[in-house]
């Protein structure tokens, strides 16, 4: 109570000798330095938890990167076996080996295949088919497998029909000696009936055609 007294009675001083304005503005100017003080700090203090998490996250990441090159030596067995499938996928098609090359970088595991004569669309396709084909192989070789693989007919866009008939010949081959099934839709004007060895029936292998030509032709209800 003494010093409510006495802090009253010395505004009343600085009223009486107009002062107490520029004292409400100090104060003000005081209250704002305090506050922007805090804001201050606590910007740094933030700094200081995000700089400990980017240490940590550094940390994390170069230990993750050392489990994938233990993993990758681990599988380097396997990895020589997917390398080779993919080598002779390849030749089936172009009758030169293509490459499958994985490396393990600051990203993980990184995959790149190269054919010879890249750059088309068609050959980019190939890639894809050859890559698919080796994972179909090798899944089919381990329990339990989903023993089927499946591409839909974009998968030969810009594919010359040769290829197209190689691919569709060694899909058949690798899915009967590994025990899985292969599925692909085709329109009926992309079958390079011409290009097929003699003993390839490629009717044998049509289950379900879809037409335009009548309402039973659809699928679901969609006229094709």
């Amino acid at each position: 109570m003494a010093y409510s007294a006495e802090r009253a009675e010395l505004l009343e001083v600085l009223k009486t000798h107009g002062a107490l304005e520029e004292y409400t503005m100090l104060q003000e100017i005081y209250l704002d330095d305090v506050a922007n003080l805090n804001e201050i700090n606590k910007r740094i203090e933030e700094l200081k938890q995000f700089e400990e998490q980017k240490s940590t996250l550094k940390i994390e990441k170069e230990q993750l990167l050392q489990r994938a090159r233990r993993d990758y030596g681990e599988r380097n067995e396997q990895a020589e076996r997917a390398i080779n499938l993919f080598s002779i996928n390849s030749r089936f098609l172009y009758d030169v080996p293509g490459k499958l090359v994985i490396d393990v970088g600051s990203n993980g595991f990184s995959f790149r295949v190269e054919i010879r004569r890249d750059g088309s669309e068609g050959i980019d396709k190939m890639k894809i088919f050859c890559y698919d084909l080796m994972l179909a192989q090798l899944w089919s070789e381990h329990e339990p497998s989903s023993r089927i693989l499946i591409h839909d007919s974009t998968i030969f866009d810009g594919v010359d029909e040769r290829q197209v008939s190689l691919a569709l010949q060694l899909a058949d081959r690798e899915s009967r000696r590994l025990g899985f099934q292969y599925i692909c839709t085709l329109n009926s004007d992309m079958v390079p009936r011409s290009e097929f060895a003699l003993d390839f029936n490629f009717d044998s292998f049509v289950r379900l055609r879809l037409t335009d030509e009548s309402e039973e032709g659809g699928l679901l209800g969609i006229n094709f």
